[in-house]
């Protein structure tokens, strides 16, 4: 997710604009759109698109950056980190992996205090149960055994360096700095170092010390590119008090990723203290699409409204389209594909009010029951208008009259092939909903009346619309081996889901999913054209069953770390990461390896391989009780994770009753959706908690980053896909189907 930010708000709209960085806070959940600091030099913009007027804007308040740091073997070091992994632990291993914490526990707890157990396993023994007692909030017993493994080698940085952070989230400063000039005794390897001032800037800026805690940070943001959002946001909210300066801060902590929530909500509110109305309004919408029940957002939003000189939706930066893109007819090709419209981030369509038809060519509109009913010329307007006292739907003409008026569903057709369609204009109730933007279509579109508005449905062909679906993924890339290799991939995944979807399923894709996007084929370029062509009917199979199942096998995700969830290493780096609660804590501090395939061109922009946000604890106490009633939260903690570590499920520990849930819906809960992935550790202070995580989505599948890299590099498609899904071959096995009717 990119963020390109010169002034505050104006300039964060791309592919996905309705909102601020809706998009790009919202990252697990969609997006896929990236804002840069720096345009990459492989990037290719989105086709131009006429726009309509739109109201003057005022530009916010522009800022000087800090200078960017260089990407160098200074900065960018070696991992020294180690992680180890003994027989002996790994039944509390197994029982992390099953759900069974309390298990864990109890046998991290005998070999750590048992007499006659090897130095080295003692020490990771206490060292893992230390580390789950610091996230359940339980300060005293995590010193306890982390004191226990620096007794058991007084001469191992990582128990030093995992005593500093219990101190600092104890909030004992003293302490955690007495830890943290020990620790120079033991280590002069960066990424000790690193994590230890990083603790000692928490701990300094939790207590209060300004001046102590901002000169750890400017070191830190000078020398350490994987944390750099995260220390300008707090160096942002210790110059809280001189707007300018603060401003600027979030506003590049934002730049270097965009998925930072803290820093785009204390940006929203100096926006508002300083009267900067537009930009002010425009970033509590883009909090308020993440969570409509934040009752701050929503107050804001408020007041801010009747400061607009127009209508709210014109400040949306939806994309409005004077014209079609498709200028010669290109006939249908593909299976059918029903495309849900306007749809939420839960995949449930929005109801909508009315709509402008742009038609491409002659049109004939059919009813359910009467069949034709009305025909129509190209390029002349019909609007279909939503009429809530009857509960039906009038076609009117460019009078405002109404040529025809029906409560039943009907479907809209070019008398063409191969031509498309405008859908202009679109009003619904809630312009928080959904992406309204104009959409250029092929096929046909079916209108279903209900009791508060209308449901649109895309009726096209797959290969049609894959250009503009692979857009949304491969976020402008004009890499030949890139696109192809996402073509093929993403052609299997909505294959197969469309071999699941039930027979009287209303649409078999939203046009708003957690991974793609679609905008209309008017979103596509020459580039996506071709690589959907060159790898036209490729699938990827089973080698020796091409008739067995493969939905989830075609996973997609933005970025990669250095190990894939099914095991794929993506570094020539030595890097044997195996997981324990203690080497995903010293994983998620590690320094990615300068070969990384997803590394960004630009160092200042590795947010989709490593993140940090800190979140504040009433926050997430408020949204778990808002559904959950859990009372006071005493803690949380991955109850169900994979081998590698990813959380499946959450555990939220109340005062009132414990709850275990997904972690999509812990996503929300934690920080709303912005997550980048379910790979990550946490350090729970007093008030916040600090999550330090890497990559994006499910970590297994086409990793969008790291085949990026590879085409640089020099691979093609299919040793892009051999590399990715090694247990699958690309095959011709969805041959083209004969033209459907639309």
């Amino acid at each position: 997710m990119k963020i390109y930010l010169s002034f505050i708000i104006i300039s964060l709209f791309t592919f996905f604009p309705f909102y601020l960085s809706a998009q790009s806070l919202k990252d697990y959940m969609a997006g896929n759109t990236v804002m840069t600091a720096k345009p990459q030099q492989d990037e290719t913009p989105a086709p131009a698109q006429k726009q309509e007027q739109q109201p003057e804007i005022p530009n916010a308040m522009t800022v000087n950056h800090l200078p960017d740091i260089k990407l160098n073997n200074t900065i960018i070091t070696k991992t020294v980190f180690n992680y180890p992994d003994y027989a002996e632990l790994t039944p509390a291993k197994d029982a992390l992996i099953n759900g069974n914490t309390e298990q864990a526990l109890q046998i991290y707890t005998q070999i750590a205090k048992a007499p006659d157990i090897k130095t080295e396993i003692k020490l990771q023994a206490a060292l893992n149960a230390a580390q789950i007692y610091l996230q359940r909030r339980d300060y005293k017993q995590a010193l306890y055994f982390a004191d226990l493994a620096v007794s058991a080698d007084k001469t191992d940085p990582s128990a030093q360096l995992f005593k500093i952070w219990v101190y600092a989230a104890q909030g004992k400063v003293k302490s955690a700095k007495k830890a943290a000039d020990d620790l120079l005794f033991l280590t002069a390897d960066f990424e000790y170092l690193a994590s230890s001032k990083l603790a000692m800037a928490q701990a300094y800026f939790n207590a209060g010390k300004k001046k102590e805690s901002m000169e750890i940070l400017q070191n830190l943001y000078g020398t350490n590119p994987y944390i750099i959002s995260h220390a300008v946001y707090l160096m942002g909210r210790l110059s809280f008090k001189d707007y300018k300066i603060s401003s600027a801060l979030f506003e590049q902590s934002l730049a270097h990723d965009g998925n930072n929530l803290p820093a785009q909500k204390y940006q929203a509110q100096i926006q508002y203290n300083q009267k900067q109305y537009v930009p002010a309004w425009q970033s509590y919408a883009s909090l308020y699409i993440l969570d409509n029940k934040d009752k701050t957002a929503k107050q804001h939003l408020k007041k801010l409204t009747k400061k607009l000189k127009s209508d709210p939706i014109n400040y949306l930066f939806y994309t409005k389209l004077s014209e079609l893109y498709t200028k010669k007819p290109v006939q249908p090709q593909g299976r059918l594909l029903k495309i849900g419209l306007y749809s939420n981030y839960s995949s449930q369509l929005t109801p909508i009010k009315s709509f402008i038809l742009m038609p491409g060519a002659d049109f004939t509109i059919e009813e359910q029951d009467k069949g034709r009913v009305i025909s129509g010329e190209a390029y002349t307007p019909k609007a279909i208008v939503f009429d809530d006292k009857n509960q039906g739907i009038h076609i009117q003409n460019k009078w405002g009259a109404a040529d025809f008026s029906t409560r039943k569903p009907f479907i809209i057709k070019l008398n063409k092939e191969g031509y498309s369609f405008l859908v202009k204009d679109v009003k619904a109730d809630d312009i928080f909903a959904a992406d309204l933007s104009d959409k250029e279509l092929k096929g046909s579109l079916l209108v279903l009346p209900q009791k508060d508005g209308m449901k649109l449905i895309n009726y096209t062909t797959l290969e049609d619309v894959l250009p503009s679906l692979l857009m949304s993924i491969t976020r402008g890339s004009k890499r030949p081996a890139l696109l192809e290799a996402a073509a093929i991939a993403l052609r299997t995944d909505i294959e197969q889901r469309l071999n699941y979807i039930q027979a009287d399923a209303q649409f078999d894709i939203p046009d708003n999913t957690p991974y793609i996007k679609y905008g209309g084929v008017n979103m596509q370029s020459s580039f996506l054209q071709q690589a959907v062509q060159n790898t036209k009917g490729k699938v990827l199979a089973l080698p020796q069953n091409n008739d067995l199942p493969l939905l989830g096998q075609a996973d997609i995700y933005d970025a990669c770390s250095t190990e894939t969830e099914n095991g794929l290493k993506n570094t020539n780096e030595k890097i044997n990461y195996k997981f324990s609660p203690i080497n995903l804590f010293k994983f998620m501090f590690s320094n990615p390896p300068q070969d990384l395939y997803s590394a960004p061109q630009d160092p200042t922009l590795w947010s989709q391989v490593k993140w940090a946000y800190l979140i504040d604890l009433k926050e997430i106490q408020t949204r778990l009780n808002r559904k959950y009633k859990t009372g006071t939260l005493k803690y949380f903690e991955p109850a169900k994770i994979t081998p590698q570590g990813r959380i499946i499920t959450m555990r939220f520990k109340g005062s009132k009753k414990t709850v275990e849930i997904p972690f999509e819906q812990a996503n929300f809960i934690l920080a709303q959706g912005t997550l980048r992935s379910p790979f990550f550790t946490y350090i729970p202070f007093k008030k916040d908690v600090l999550f330090i995580g890497a990559d994006t989505g499910k970590g297994k599948g086409l990793c969008i980053d790291g085949a990026t890299g590879m085409a640089r590099q020099g691979y093609n498609a299919k040793q892009i896909l051999n590399y990715y899904y090694p247990q699958l071959i690309i095959t011709n096995k969805w041959q083209m189907p004969d033209k459907q009717d639309l």
